[in-house]
């Protein structure tokens, strides 16, 4: 069963769950912590299977009536001071809980008093019954859990290519308007990257902690090797190996390809279809070289390529003739050689006005 299907009784049931929610151990915390940006629908099925882990987990203290009403008391004391009082409380999130917590309210928008009563009756019965907890059961009390990791987002925003040192030695190359998101520092076995876009990435050997990079539905894995990604929102993915191995792999599949230089993976946007093939290395590499290569490719195709390698919007006052192809290549040349290279073979005209280009083709000449 896919892990975007997966009920409470599912999330009680996952191994990897419960790792994160006993142990918040980093490698789980970082699954789960990236499940739930990608699935937000299931954030209250998590905070529920939470619960029911905790509960099941954990025998209940035995606690008399007049302590359980001096408890309810003093929380609804606490609750009616804090809401006289102006100042705000500042709540530091922690572990599972509050990394939960954290997701929920970025779905939603609450108000300022709800939360605080909310958050404070929350704090206040956890401290009171694990007071009792630690009386009669000493031994069962966890360690404090880490604080929540902090994340880096790493953009190139459109015409603009950018060159990235992580903290290991790697090397990323980020193309234009690509992404690279990951934990800052990484952790003690794990090196997880999520690109959006494309990249090349030049790692450094750290046989204790795999580097990892997450683009959809797939994962590529290395030691120490250099290799490239396209995975442009909407469209096929494209992994390119240049040196060393890597593995990739489907999520929730067992299907997995391992690639040796020269080897490449083409995937669908999806990742429900893939092939192995080998690659044109000038071709998938030739943009860190400021080159840019068209081989038959569709006028409208070839259009985005421009508006994203440039940082321009192009805008076409009439129809584009539906069998122009075009091809052609362009050493760090600027937007309006290359446009005066292709009007020719492509028959148009074209004006730059700052960040707009204006493209009109012209009509085919009638045959006598």
């Amino acid at each position: 069963m896919s892990k975007s299907d997966y009920t409470v009784e599912d999330f009680v049931l996952d191994s990897l769950f419960r790792e994160w929610i006993f142990a918040n151990k980093a490698d789980a915390k970082l699954y789960w912590e990236s499940y739930m940006r990608k699935h937000p629908e299931k954030i209250k099925d998590i905070e529920q299977a939470r619960t029911l882990l905790v509960h099941l987990s954990q025998e209940k203290a035995q606690i008399s009536k007049l302590e359980k009403r001096q408890l309810w008391e003093n929380i609804s004391s606490e609750i009616d001071r804090q809401h006289d009082e102006p100042s705000e409380t500042k709540v530091i999130p922690m572990d599972s809980w509050s990394a939960i917590k954290q997701f929920q309210a970025e779905q939603q928008k609450k108000s300022r008093v709800a939360w605080k009563r909310k958050a404070i009756a929350v704090l206040l019965l956890v401290g009171c019954v694990g007071y009792f907890l630690t009386r009669s059961f000493p031994e069962k009390v966890p360690p404090p859990p880490p604080k929540l990791a902090e994340m880096e987002v790493l953009q190139a925003p459109a015409g603009v290519k950018s060159t990235i040192t992580l903290e290991d030695g790697s090397k990323v190359f980020l193309n234009s308007g690509s992404k690279v998101t990951y934990q800052k520092g990484f952790t003690d076995s794990l090196r997880l990257l999520t690109l959006e876009g494309e990249a090349f990435f030049e790692v450094a050997h750290d046989e204790n902690r795999p580097f990892i990079v997450q683009t959809g539905a797939l994962s590529t894995t290395a030691l120490g090797t250099s290799f490239n990604i396209s995975s442009f929102p909407g469209e096929d993915i494209a992994i390119s190996l240049v040196t060393g191995v890597v593995l990739v792999e489907k999520d929730d599949s067992e299907e997995k390809e391992e690639l040796h230089p020269g080897e490449g993976i083409q995937a669908s946007k999806d990742a429900l279809t893939w092939s192995k093939n080998k690659f044109d290395s000038e071709m998938v590499l030739s943009w860190m070289d400021k080159t840019l290569i068209f081989n038959k490719e569709p006028f409208a195709k070839a259009s985005e390529r421009l508006e994203n390698w440039f940082g321009v919007e192009v805008i076409f006052e009439n129809t584009i003739p539906g069998d122009l192809m075009v091809s052609g290549k362009f050493v760090d040349e600027s937007l309006e050689n290359i446009l005066t290279g292709l009007s020719y073979s492509s028959r148009f005209d074209y004006q730059i006005q700052g960040k707009k280009v204006r493209i009109h083709f012209k009509q085919k000449p009638d045959i006598l």
